[in-house]
């Protein structure tokens, strides 16, 4: 075992005794190091471990790659995991960057087979000051200057302050076999022109380089804990089920409300176009405003203000929200799920449920959206009213009106979904069959 990664080990504290790991191993030098070292280790420390090996079908020698991983792991004993998938097609469906498709496919892939388990990757301290660089140049935070965690969540980096000179070394003395990707010397992806294009030059300037960008991460890595403490103790209420609550975040100071939003969109998008700084900045200022307006944050993703309610969703086209029949049981509409029934029971969590005189219904049920002209008689009301007037008494955002449900008899609205029943339909006295009406998962 490198004493290197012994001391690394102990130093960061990540790792514990008998502790269930699953590594991710390529069969690259910076993997292989980890898994000849936790090869040595595991037996001592009683730990349960497993190999997770993901081939992004893009390179000829893949395949060599993973029959080596294989073959290390049964020399071992230890279970072997693996996948194929297509990278570049999955870049291409989602319209990410290669970079960014394979770093959502493997921690797919570790996730899926890791239960339980902390996840291992091998990332080195190259790695993260290559990423501090990266980040500064497309523009970042605070956060994008500490570069990779040596935890982040069920992933866990206990390469992360070695660096990749001492990861060869090691294996070189030790004669210890593994595969250089080719492609990590050809300068196709951006990470790959820092490495070998700008770091060499920057070089030129302080021969010491990493090790100042590994203090930069460092020091930035303190203050984003800190930051952190103070944004736990206010992000929940910030939050309402499926929104953001404006008045809350502007009672924060201005960079704490941003990160409360930042932290929404890591928690609820994957995509980096959605995390860009021009979109955190957007949302913050549709806290500011008035309610009503409604922002494109790209990908078919919008982020809208209802009253002191801020939705960020995907985009629906109006045009496509169809009118569906509606029948006994379980009915999935673009509205939201409406199970009918004629038994009341209990309501079910996120669910209304509204009580209706079977017998006052014309005909048969089905849900649409709004049409010009429509009207609505409401519980307790003698008149129809018009449907729009309806939505401006209820303060129903205007850009939340063609999103509502409307359950319409051959005749009249009988429900607007998770609001009022007509008076048309209300039980009393006279009610023989009654008919339950339970909405779930309501659109909006």
């Amino acid at each position: 075992m490198d004493k290197i990664f012994y001391e690394n080990l102990k130093k960061l504290n990540i790792i514990k005794k008998s502790d269930k790991l699953s590594l991710g191993v390529s069969g690259g030098a910076d993997s292989m190091y980890l898994f000849y070292n936790f090869m040595d280790l595991k037996d001592d420390w009683d730990l349960d471990i497993i190999v997770c090996h993901l081939n992004h079908g893009i390179r000829e020698t893949a395949k060599r790659d993973e029959e080596f991983v294989k073959k290390s792991c049964q020399a071992y004993g230890i279970k072997f995991i693996s996948k194929t998938v297509n990278m570049d097609e999955f870049a291409r469906n989602e319209k990410i960057s290669s970079e960014e498709a394979g770093r959502i496919l493997r921690y797919e892939f570790f996730r899926e087979n890791s239960k339980g388990r902390k996840i291992l990757t091998a990332h080195n301290a190259n790695d993260r000051a290559e990423t501090v660089l990266f980040n500064i140049m497309r523009g970042t935070g605070l956060k994008g200057l500490s570069g990779i965690s040596h935890v982040n969540k069920d992933v866990y980096r206990p390469l992360i302050n070695i660096k990749r000179e001492e990861i060869e070394d090691y294996l070189h003395k030790n004669k210890l076999q593994y595969y250089d990707d080719e492609t990590n010397f050809e300068e196709i992806y951006t990470r790959n022109k820092i490495r070998l294009g700008l770091i060499p030059q920057l070089k030129k300037f302080n021969p010491d380089i990493i090790n100042s960008l590994l203090r930069l991460s460092e020091n930035a890595e303190e203050a984003n804990d800190f930051i952190g403490e103070i944004l736990e103790e206010n992000y929940n209420n910030c939050l309402g089920d499926n929104f953001l609550i404006p008045s809350e975040i502007k009672k924060l100071k201005k960079f704490i409300g941003q990160e409360v939003i930042k932290k929404y969109l890591e928690e609820n998008f994957y995509s980096e176009n959605i995390l860009s700084r021009s979109n955190i900045l957007a949302i913050y200022d549709l806290c500011l405003g008035d309610s009503g307006r409604q922002i494109d944050l790209g990908k078919n993703i919008s982020a809208r203000r209802s009253y002191d309610k801020i939705y960020i969703e995907e985009v629906i086209d109006q045009d496509e929200k169809t009118s569906k029949d509606l029948v006994l049981g379980r009915n999935a509409t673009d509205f939201g799920e409406i199970f009918i029934s004629r038994d009341e029971k209990e309501s079910h969590e996120d669910s209304f449920i509204k009580v209706i005189d079977c017998d006052k219904i014309k005909g048969s049920l089905y849900i649409r959206k709004r049409s010009p002209g429509d009207r609505f008689k409401p519980l307790g009301m003698k008149n129809n009213k018009k449907l729009k007037d309806y939505f401006i008494d209820r303060k129903v955002d205007r850009l939340l009106r063609d999103e509502i449900g409307l359950v319409c008899d051959n005749e009249k609205i009988i429900y607007i979904l998770g609001m009022d029943i007509s008076e048309d339909v209300k039980i009393d006295k006279n009610t023989k069959n009654k008919l339950i009406l339970e909405v779930r998962n309501v659109r909006y």
